[in-house]
């Protein structure tokens, strides 16, 4: 007759280490970010599993044990990496020692089987758990797949431990919640960038910081006077400090004319990108587009990336901001410049987008705008 005990202990050792290669292939795939934490976490459930074995296999009690002692080093090891708080790494110091300790203690004889059964395995337990709560005080739920599987782990070992294969089946339980939990890339990520030093270069902030200023304009009949005036003057000043100006109009409501004036003071430093549905014979002299917030966001990146290579940036002028909200709505708007703000403050981009409050009825528009703006100039 088949002993069912058996059969679950032979699952469960055989799943340990499946769990093992899937943490180890998911590092090695850069699927995760392939920490020490994740390799250390692999080795543990690889000898862990291995433990599960030697008893199945009717081994020594006493391999089963080293096993076991060694399963939590590699444990202890990977939370370690994670723990940078001077006070959880003197704890875990303590657990690293206990555990050296212990093993040589037992393997020397020099302590029972039952210390180990009674006290070692609660307390190298709780030593990894500990790390693991404080990680879920820290950093919340993306820490609480581990915390859930470990007390689950722990209990199973403890309380359930004569149970025959019902132990084992809690067990491949809370190890599959382990292993979620330790593949969850937030979790670990979150937890080594809170932790890690960072020193500035020697050139660190001596750049120039790009940003986004608004113009804000009237909508008046001396509208569109006062802002090719500025833009001329700020394009013509460019050109005198080697400042390369790229003009972005959308939907052709600036006269050609106006955008063929600009783009004719420099050539060489007056970009103007058109974004039109309509527009044809204009694309020999302007770069046509077509109107879209995708091709809006990519086009800033090609337009803007000699900046990357020069340290005085780049001036881009969005003719008009008011003109994309009205068309893709303020949220789309806004989270297209919200997501290039780094590119644009990284690369030396002055971004100025000419904005007009009257043609917003909601307020909070215009409140959004400004806030996310370096600063508002009236023309």
């Amino acid at each position: 007759m088949i002993d069912a005990n058996l059969i679950f202990l032979l699952l469960n050792g055989v799943f340990t280490i499946v769990c093992s290669l899937i943490i180890a292939y998911y590092a090695i795939k850069k699927w995760v970010t392939g920490s020490l934490f994740h390799y250390a976490w692999a080795a543990g459930f690889l000898v862990y599993g291995i433990e599960i074995f030697s008893r199945a296999s009717g081994l020594p009690v006493e391999i089963a044990q080293a096993l076991f002692f060694i399963t939590f080093i590699f444990f202890v090891i990977g939370i370690l990496y994670l723990c940078r708080a001077k006070q959880l790494m003197a704890i875990l110091a303590v657990a690293l020692t206990f555990l050296l300790l212990s093993g040589l203690l037992f393997f020397f004889e020099l302590i029972p089987n039952s210390f180990l059964e009674d006290v070692g395995y609660t307390v190298i337990f709780l030593f990894v758990a500990v790390a693991i709560f404080q990680h879920r005080i820290l950093f919340g739920k993306s820490a609480d797949r581990l915390a859930i599987g470990w007390v689950l782990l722990f209990l199973t070992n403890t309380l359930l431990n004569s149970s025959g294969w019902i132990t084992d089946a809690f067990a491949v339980t809370a190890k599959i919640i382990i292993l979620y939990g330790v593949l969850d890339y937030d979790f670990v990520v979150i937890a080594e960038r809170a932790h890690e030093r960072r020193f500035p270069s020697p050139d660190a902030g001596y750049g120039i910081e790009g940003g986004l200023k608004l113009l804000i304009s009237s909508e008046n009949s001396n509208a569109n006077l006062r802002e090719g005036n500025w833009l001329r003057k700020k394009a013509s000043e460019n050109v005198k400090e080697g400042v390369e100006t790229i003009v972005f109009a959308f939907q052709d409501v600036v006269p050609h004319k106006e955008l063929r004036a600009i783009k004719w003071i420099s050539p060489e430093k007056v970009s103007v990108y058109l974004f039109s549905s309509s527009a044809q014979k204009v694309k020999s002299e302007f770069i046509v587009l077509p109107m879209g917030l995708t091709q809006i966001g990519a086009a800033l990146s090609q337009a803007t990336i000699q900046s990357q290579k020069t340290d005085k940036g780049c001036t881009v002028v969005f003719l008009h901001l008011s003109l994309l909200i009205q068309v893709f709505g303020a949220e789309a708007v806004y989270n297209m410049l919200l997501n290039k703000m780094g590119y644009i403050r990284e690369n030396g981009i002055t971004l100025y987008a000419v904005f007009y409050p009257a043609l917003h009825s909601d307020a909070s528009i215009v409140s959004l705008f400004t806030r996310l703006a370096d600063e508002s100039i009236k023309l």
